[in-house]
């Protein structure tokens, strides 16, 4: 007789999809655990042997999303090639993930709120931000290493980058119309690689 095949990834999965949809709909304060089991279809059982609670489901799905965006952009750190040829692939890899994240622009915003109020969300968020400024500061600092970057402090041009990509996305949240996410993105960009480069 086979073993049983090991179905807590595919439960966890539908647990955190049917959260997703209510923390969606309803936000983080009024969303209850008997919500996420009626979404779900599983029993409160089930729910509750994966997560004590909806503290714990907010962070599988906040580390779930995090570690979506980092895991390509990490891929370019070993890549061989040119520092601003990764530093534009690394752009669009992030308009890329910006974009497959649109259903999801709501529940990152409530992230926001609610690490103004929850220290452990406030520093999960906080880490995932050092980890993606490391990236774009190690990308940096290769070009210029290689000399094909002017010398700059990278760190510094790196949070310019990472202001310039959180303030894009919150002007195209709040005015889509009017600005273009991924034209945007690209210009400046742009901009700032011409800046960077060592002609």
């Amino acid at each position: 007789m086979s073993p049983k095949p090991d179905v807590s990834e595919t439960r966890k999965n539908q647990i955190l999809e049917a959260a997703v949809k209510v923390f969606t709909r309803m936000g983080f304060h009024d969303a209850r655990m008997d919500d996420i089991v009626q979404e779900s279809g599983l029993s409160k059982g089930a729910l509750y042997w994966y997560f004590k609670g909806k503290d714990d489901v907010i962070m599988a799905i906040l580390k779930n999303i995090f570690e979506g965006e980092l895991k390509g952009l990490k891929a370019l750190q070993v890549k061989e090639a040119p520092a601003p040829d990764l530093l534009r692939e690394f752009m669009q890899l992030t308009i890329g993930e910006l974009k497959n994240m649109t259903r999801l622009l709501p529940l990152a915003y409530e992230f926001y709120a609610l690490a103004f109020r929850n220290k452990t969300v406030r520093e999960a968020i906080r880490q995932y931000l050092q980890a993606y400024i490391d990236l774009i500061t190690s990308l940096i600092q290769r070009g210029i290493d290689e000399g094909t970057f002017h010398p700059v402090n990278a760190e510094e041009m790196a949070i310019s980058i990472g202001a310039m990509i959180e303030g894009t996305l919150v002007l195209w949240v709040f005015d889509p119309d009017r600005v273009d996410l991924e034209r945007q993105l690209s210009h400046a960009l742009g901009i700032f690689i011409e800046n960077l480069e060592d002609n």
